[in-house]
């Protein structure tokens, strides 16, 4: 086996994978070397875990519990092998939409690769499938001997594959894909550790080991005694590997583009939308305060029947309103203590007059001036009026502060990088379906990837697209 050390260092250098990563995956799995590409993998798997002994995994109420650890040969007819077969003619003929009905989930970049492969495999021969129990109750894990037939060999590529098979709610079978070999590659959605873990004490086991040798020393013969064979394995099929993968990045590119076109037409149109929508709302405005003026010459004579000219303080920094609405131009602000005449009342406002203006305050932020005949009364009801009025001053200005800091904190909130500004990224990063730490990642987005911004949200998300897909991404990683 010391022609795969080679591709053993290449999994190392993470960059590379990057660059032609699936060229390797398939050949070791035609090597049987998959197992080994999941041990370098193996982070998530904590200790050290024999390939003499059982794995032990830990049940719902933290008992460790032993699971078997013994090859079970399948026989052909049974549903496991009907549903392996199907998979495999599915896999051969690309059909990517039946695929999804016996595995899931299957990314779009998987499905490309799916069809890639079509165009090159005639078929798979199923040889012998051996099980264990899996890391969850009625799950299987799953090694698949077979023959894989590529279009002009003669000899056929023998291959160990691993799959990890569940039972779905109506009870039947289901490739779980999450653990296939492309998904544990490229970690395009996210496994679960402990999964991960039994996987990796799986292939360490003493009988899986064994099947990987056997496997391994056909592979080798083959190699030895069918130059073309050798060949196409080592040189062509590597080469037409990396023409797919640069294909489908400008592919990907592309669409990319497209997106951002897209979006920043979208958010064009949106744009002139809401200036339209603003010129009808002051101009509706405009002919509401002319109608509001007109109504308010007629009605003045009948505001209030109460004698006028009495004399009023403000309690607190206030505005001088045109009409009688918080929405209304502002005249004057006036400061604490003003003196201003009263002119009339309209429910809850005061209409006052201050040098030479007219206009509208709150009822609730002014006091009356008594007259030197009502200023014989009682210091005790002085001493309480003021009392109330101080506190009523003071509540109005917490109200005031309180309504500043909740303005001044939505202003904040709406920071961000504008709409159509594209961004690279300075490190790697979840586009995720929603604006939520919880919702399905739809793409990992690599440092030095690039974004293009579609809106921003008060909530701390901002709406991208990348590589094709539109998402969403905390507006913090957009520097």
């Amino acid at each position: 086996m010391k022609y795969l050390d080679p591709i053993k260092k290449f999994f190392k250098n993470k960059k590379h994978i990057e660059a032609i990563v699936l060229a390797v995956i398939f050949i070791i799995v035609i090597a049987v070397s998959a197992s080994r590409v999941r041990k370098l993998r193996q982070g998530a798997a904590s200790g050290d875990a024999s390939a003499k002994n059982a794995f032990i995994l830990t049940d719902a109420s933290g008992n460790s519990t032993q699971k078997s650890t013994v090859y079970k040969k399948e026989k052909r007819n049974s549903n496991l092998h009907d549903l392996l077969t199907e998979y495999y003619k599915y896999y051969a003929d690309g059909n990517t939409s039946k695929i999804e009905s016996v595995a899931s989930p299957v990314s779009d970049m998987e499905k490309s690769y799916i069809k890639f492969m079509g165009s090159l495999i005639d078929s798979y021969d199923i040889k012998e499938i051996y099980t264990k129990d899996g890391a969850e109750k009625g799950a299987r894990f799953v090694s698949v001997y077979e023959q894989i037939h590529f279009k002009g060999l003669k000899s056929a590529a023998p291959g160990l594959d691993f799959f990890y098979v569940e039972k779905d709610k109506s009870g039947g079978l289901h490739i779980n894909n999450l653990y296939s070999s492309f998904n544990q590659t490229n970690k395009e959605n996210d496994m679960d550790p402990k999964v991960v873990s039994a996987i990796a004490s799986f292939e360490e086991q003493k009988d899986v080991v064994s099947l990987q040798t056997k496997v391994q020393k056909e592979y080798n013969e083959i190699s030895l005694s069918d130059k073309k064979f050798e060949s196409f394995m080592s040189k062509t099929f590597p080469a037409k590997v990396k023409a797919w993968q640069l294909k489908y990045r400008k592919e990907a590119e592309k669409a990319e583009a497209a997106a951002r076109k897209k979006a920043a037409e979208k958010a064009k149109k949106k744009a002139a939308e809401d200036k339209k929508k603003a010129e009808e709302a002051k101009k509706k405005a405009e002919e509401a305060k002319k109608k509001s003026d007109s109504d308010k010459k007629s009605k003045d004579t009948s505001e209030s029947t109460k004698p006028k000219g009495d004399q009023y303080k403000t309690t607190t920094e206030t505005n001088l309103r045109k009409s009688d609405s918080v929405k209304s131009d502002i005249i004057k602000t006036l400061k604490k203590g003003t003196t201003v005449t009263k002119k009339g009342t309209k429910g809850k406002w005061l209409k006052v007059s201050y040098k030479g203006k007219t206009g509208y305050i709150r009822k609730e932020y002014v006091k009356k001036v008594k007259s030197a005949k009502k200023s014989d009364s009682s210091s005790s009801d002085k001493s309480k009026k003021k009392s109330s009025s101080e506190k009523k001053s003071s509540s109005d200005k917490k109200k005031s502060s309180d309504k500043k800091k909740s303005s001044d904190k939505k202003k904040s909130k709406a920071k961000g990088p504008k709409a159509g500004k594209t961004i690279m990224l300075m490190d790697t990063y979840n586009i995720r379906k929603s604006p939520s730490s919880s919702a399905k990642r739809i793409h990992l987005a690599y440092k030095g990837e690039k974004v293009t911004v579609i809106s921003n949200q008060s909530d701390g998300w901002t709406k991208v697209a990348c590589s094709g897909k539109i998402g969403y991404i905390k507006t913090e990683y957009l520097k």
